[in-house]
């Protein structure tokens, strides 16, 4: 992430699990490790996540037997991340951090390379993903599609969700800079409290970056990569106009 947007999830890290309590990690986790062994990463395996978040799908690789480490800028991310006698967290940032231990993949998970808005940030995040694999090694991750985006749209969406104490709304407005191949999401939330009614409103401004195959199959060339595979993910079908999230597979030389 940029530096304005380790500070995004300061007010809805308390939540975030919350909100994407729809999402089911473990099919999820389970498609990844399919793609790992697909292409042909050792079992089991040493793996670096960039933007670990709350640690929802790393504790599900420390459970299948891995051992990862997951590096996470956010504090508030940090403080509520899970578990695992084979999961680390170290704090930092994807665009400086190197770690001093050998990695078989990297992965980057949840769209966090589209939190890399600029050409800096880009070529930042790759040289961090370069720097910590060997020849041979995976880096796996799934993007926001260029194609899809502009076929589909953003539009603005509400969300609701409950759990015994709280009830969440959040309206997402997107806004569109086609010129810098981007979107900017604005998540106006408003947090309430049942026992007593009380509301607690905030803002948060996700700056999303897009990429077609031909950028990443040049960024891959530039930092010493080849694609393996492109897909949608968790579906694997062939990535088309109507596949907003595409999982990319890439091997270093």
């Amino acid at each position: 992430m940029t530096h304005t947007d380790r500070e995004i999830f300061d007010q809805s890290a308390q939540f975030y699990d919350l909100i994407y309590s729809d999402r089911d990690s473990h099919a999820e986790t389970q498609w990844i490790l399919n793609q790992l062994t697909q292409a042909g990463v050792r079992q089991p395996a040493r793996i670096l996540e960039l933007g670990s978040g709350t640690g929802r799908h790393a504790v599900l690789f420390g459970a299948a037997g891995h051992s990862v480490t997951g590096v996470e800028p956010s504090p508030q991310m940090l403080e509520r991340a899970q578990a695992h006698p084979r999961v680390k967290y170290v704090p930092g940032d994807a665009r400086s951090i190197r770690i001093d231990e050998p990695f078989d993949a990297v992965l980057a998970l949840f769209h966090v390379l589209n939190y890399h808005t600029s050409a800096h940030d880009i070529e930042k995040f790759f040289e961090t993903v370069s720097a910590h694999l060997p020849s041979g090694g995976i880096f796996g991750f799934d993007t926001w599609f260029t194609p899809a985006v502009h076929a589909l749209r953003p539009e603005k969406r509400t969300l609701t969700k409950e759990s015994q104490d709280l009830h969440i709304s959040r309206v997402a407005t997107p806004t569109e800079y086609l010129s810098q191949s981007m979107v900017t999401v604005t998540y106006d939330c408003t947090i309430t409290v049942k026992a007593t009614t009380e509301t607690h409103s905030f803002v948060e401004a996700h700056h999303m970056r897009h990429f077609t195959e031909t950028e990443i199959a040049s960024l891959a060339i530039q930092h010493g990569f080849e694609i393996l595979d492109t897909r949608e993910f968790l579906t694997g079908r062939e990535a088309s106009r109507e596949t907003w999230g595409v999982w990319f597979t890439l091997r270093k030389i």
